[in-house]
């Protein structure tokens, strides 16, 4: 889409009109491109904080056109006319006003020209008087060249704005007839403005000019401009005049949503009259607010207009809503939060300057880049950092560059401190400085000195600074709690979820919402699902009564309830399901339940009902309310998009930006665990809290303890919160949720929820899943289980890992004897699976000496080991002593019949040998047969 922003006269603030334009559409997220085609006046990029120099010393427009014209003269010389590569390359022309940004937003300027130096404006001149416009259309295929500006355009912006020349030029027709899908005519408070802007929107909108373009469609937009608002009779006279003469003009899509003209006046601020900027600086909130809401009402006027399918409709709604214009709270030219240092200082004194950068950032002070004093440093509209320091030495002067610097830190209206610094031969402070305050080191550099000044600087900027107008003075993130209602506009992430929840109560009346702890269930309900309803995203939903019932809920509010949902159509929310199982009484959950089911079964009942259950409960609840949860909707994970939605989406709302690579950051240390979620909101609370100038920063990241340590400190504050015996439960918990591998390596691991009952652990194991600590981890079909709710839990909390230290041996032990009591179990309790005696021992010793608690099935197979080992011990000496009957009785037969020959005793006693040998084999044998499994004592790292 591509608007042409016209006057009919100048100084009706066209140029600063535009500029505020592109500035709001790029801090919306979308990709905007001004082109200054006012040529005989360039200097578009004046309105914004850049250093003017790079724009005016690259190629622009003029470059442009002139080279195009120079490639067709060789396509027309060549064997195909109309060669491809005829067409160069847009990037070159291109100038970088605000970076791409994390919400997608950037805003790119196509200048008038090169013109940086004399000679350069000198020649931009001559070629500017000699380009002839209707030779450029009709000898140089001129509509060519439009038709593939707006074909690339296309492809790379959502939006393009065209700075158009004022009056009834050839510039001016070019502009609206090629180029122009929207005109935007800015007419000020004066009959000429009225009358000659009257007759151009006339001839713009007229048949020849449509037949001129094709017949594509072309709308306007006349806007009121630099209206004084003091006088309301000349006010009123005005307004009558202006609808008059323009009301005519205005396109359906405004008249759809009950917006005229009129509606669209930038009002007269002096002040920007004498200094046209964009009006982005925070510290003038409220100087700015009236031109902040005119020009937002002008940019929703544009988003009304967009074609289908253009992102700026993504912007209407704000439209229709009213929505209060964003603050931007940081500056848009930079892509990170200022410095806090910034070293001013001359060529000769550049390796002073490089020391106290090192030594500043060694005490973490973050210092601006160095630049040679040959380039450009500072500019008079930008001051990359909280407080300058001038270094000053021979002969105590400021060179020029610094006198500019100095300048420039003055312009910033004291949102940066000045303080000098005197270097050895230096004999006072020069002249520009001597009003401030000056740190003395002509006797050579004292670091601690140093320092602390520099500290003591930051501290008082920061005293001084004005307060950041916080929305609300809530924070866009919500920490470990859910999301509420009131934290709708800063829920991102879940837009497919909430559809699919709206589709199910309009087609089946009902939804059951399920996932494990931490998932987002209840703020997808509370931020997403109920606003969505109460906007009317379902026919009729914002009349819709909506009703919590949880194990509370008494026996009169649910007959209440019954009552009004035959009516009319009530939405009624069952969050936290689960607790009408685990906290009410069984005659008060029977109670709820029956009178649920009544109103369920009812055939005139119109109540629509968004049940919120956790997974591991879902098999109970199947089997005492089927019919709550007929249809059900698993909280899947969240997509790194739609992570990434979360955390930059709740900023850009609140007029904050995120530092470049910090939700990479955020993300890749979170990992892909199903509890970590709370915990990534958490950080990024606490990183609000500690934001700098309107940026949530890798600074503020490292400072909160990342999102492992939020996690340890979570962790902390849970434990010291329990009892005494809590504090032993909590540990003999979280100990058997710890795996140790053949590595040494600790990692978690599940522990199936029905021990917790055994080991009387339920209490503190549910206050650590509210927490987000622990995670209930439940797929279809298996036995629910806890898990840690990240593995890095374990390193990340100082007391859980001394824990886990001390424990270590008994830890693989306890780990091993859980496989082997599995195995046992699952091979029904055959011997050949119960544990060696010599293994018995070596966990007798390790759990006695260490505090090792087992499981209730750990304990019988123990039990079952140890009966089978005093089983065999018997058995051993039952087969030692029938082997020494058999050998003493061989051995008295061996003498009988040595010393009297064959007898009848001696054949007696040789029978009977042979089958009490037979015995004691068979007792080996059946020994043999009993506990192998076997315990491995870990090898130490």
């Amino acid at each position: 889409m591509i608007v042409t922003f016209y006057s009919y006269k100048g100084g009706v603030g066209r140029s600063m009109a535009l500029a505020n334009i592109a500035d709001q559409l790029a801090r919306s997220g979308m990709r905007v491109l001004m082109v200054d085609f006012d040529l005989e006046a360039p200097g578009l990029e004046h309105f914004f904080p850049i250093e003017h120099e790079r724009v005016r010393g690259r190629e622009g427009l003029l470059d442009l056109l002139l080279a195009f014209k120079y490639a067709m003269s060789v396509a027309s010389s060549a064997t195909t006319e109309g060669e491809e590569d005829a067409y160069r390359d847009l990037d070159r022309y291109i100038s970088t006003i605000y970076p791409p940004r994390s919400d997608g937003g950037r805003l790119d300027l196509i200048p008038a020209g090169l013109r940086l130096t004399d000679d350069q404006i000198t020649r931009y001149g001559v070629e500017l008087r000699r380009f002839d416009w209707q030779d450029f259309y009709y000898v140089w295929s001129g509509e060519l060249f439009f038709e593939w500006f707006r074909r690339t355009c296309a492809e790379r912006y959502d939006i393009v704005l065209v700075d158009s020349r004022t009056g009834v030029t050839e510039l001016g027709g070019v502009c609206a007839y090629q180029l122009a899908d929207v005109i935007v005519a800015l007419c000020a408070a004066n009959l000429q403005n009225v009358e000659g802007t009257e007759w151009m929107v006339r001839h713009f909108l007229s048949p020849q000019v449509r037949a001129v373009r094709g017949d594509r469609p072309l709308e306007a937009l006349v806007v009121p401009a630099r209206i004084d608002q003091q006088d309301a009779g000349l006010l009123d006279g005005f307004a009558h005049r202006f609808r008059r003469s323009f009301d005519a003009y205005t396109p359906e899509a405004l008249r759809e949503a009950g917006l005229g003209f009129w509606e669209l006046q930038v009002p007269y601020v002096p002040a920007y009259a004498f200094d046209e900027q964009v009006i982005t600086d925070p510290g003038r909130a409220e100087e700015r607010r009236a031109l902040v809401r005119a020009y937002d009402d002008l940019r929703n006027a544009i988003a009304l207009l967009a074609p289908r399918g253009s992102r700026l409709t993504e912007l209407r709604s704000g439209a229709a809503r009213g929505v209060e214009p964003v603050e931007t709270r940081y500056d848009p030219t930079s892509r990170f939060a200022p410095a806090d240092v910034y070293v001013s200082y001359s060529g000769g004194d550049r390796e002073v300057a490089a020391q106290i950068r090192d030594l500043l950032e060694a005490r973490d002070v973050r210092v601006a880049e160095l630049e040679p004093p040959a380039g450009t440093r500072l500019t008079p509209s930008k001051v990359p950092a909280k407080l300058a320091l001038f270094l000053v030495g021979e002969p105590g002067v400021l060179s020029s560059w610094q006198q500019r610097e100095f300048e420039a830190t003055v312009n910033a209206g004291g949102v940066t401190h000045v303080l000098p610094v005197l270097l050895p031969g230096t004999s006072q402070p020069p002249e520009e400085l001597r009003e401030f305050q000056f740190l003395d080191f002509r006797a050579g550099l004292e670091p601690e000195g140093l320092v602390e000044t520099v500290r003591a600087g930051l501290r008082a900027r920061t005293t001084d600074a004005r307060p950041e107008p916080v929305r609300e003075g809530r924070s866009p993130y919500p920490g470990l709690e859910p999301f509420s209602e009131a934290d709708a506009e800063v829920f991102f992430g879940r837009g497919g979820l909430i559809d699919q929840v709206l589709s199910s109560l309009y087609t089946d009346g009902m939804c059951t919402i399920i996932g494990g702890a931490g998932s987002g269930k209840t703020s997808l309900v509370n931020a997403g699902v109920l606003p969505a309803l109460r906007q009317g995203m379902l026919s009729g939903s914002a009349l819709w009564p909506i009703v919590r019932v949880d194990h509370r809920s008494g026996t009169e509010q649910l007959e209440s309830l019954r009552l009004l949902a035959r009516d009319r159509r009530v939405v009624v929310v069952l969050d936290q399901f689960e607790e009408l199982f685990t906290l009410a009484g069984t005659a008060q959950r029977d109670e709820v339940i029956d009178l649920l089911r009544e109103l369920s079964e009812e055939p005139d009942n119109q109540a629509l009902l968004i049940t919120v259950l956790r997974a591991d409960f879902l098999a109970l609840a199947l089997e005492r309310t089927p019919f709550l949860v007929e249809r059900l909707l698993p909280v899947p994970p969240m997509s790194e998009h739609q992570m990434r939605e979360a955390v930059e989406g709740p900023a850009v709302t609140a007029g904050l930006q995120v530092e470049p690579g910090l939700t990479e950051r955020l993300l890749h240390d979170m990992g892909d665990e199903p509890g970590a979620l709370p915990l990534l909101q958490y950080t990024l609370r606490k990183m609000w809290e500690q934001r700098e100038d309107g940026y949530l920063t890798h600074r503020s990241y490292l400072e909160a303890g990342g999102i492992m340590g939020s996690m340890a400190q979570t962790a902390e504050q849970v434990f010291t919160s329990f009892s005494e015996d809590d504090r032993n439960r909590a540990r003999k918990l979280l100990l058997h949720l710890v795996k140790v591998d053949p590595d040494g390596a600790y990692w978690r691991q599940a522990l199936p929820t029905a021990s917790l009952a055994d080991m009387d652990t339920e209490g503190v194991c549910e206050r650590m899943v509210q927490q987000r600590l622990l995670v209930i981890s439940a797929e279809a079909g298996d036995e629910p289980q806890v898990l840690l709710a990240h593995h890095a839990l374990i390193s990340a909390w100082p007391r859980f890992l001394t824990w886990v230290n001390e424990v270590r041996t008994g830890l693989s032990l306890r780990q091993q004897l859980g496989y082997a009591a599995r195995d046992w179990r699952r091979w029904e309790h055959r011997r050949e699976g119960l544990l060696s005696e010599p293994s018995l021992l070596l966990l007798r010793e390790s759990t006695a000496e260490l505090s090792i608690t087992v499981t209730r099935l750990e304990e019988e197979y123990v039990r079952a080991s140890l009966a089978d080992v005093r089983r065999t011990r018997r058995m051993k000496y039952l087969a030692n002593g029938l082997l020494s009957a058999a050998l003493i009785l061989s051995l008295i037969g061996v003498s009988i019949v040595t010393t009297h020959g064959t007898t009848y005793w001696g054949s007696i006693l040789t029978s009977v040998v042979a089958p009490i040998s037979a015995l004691a084999s068979l007792v080996v044998s059946r020994m043999r047969r009993g506990g192998r499994r076997s315990l491995t004592p870990p090898v130490e790292p």
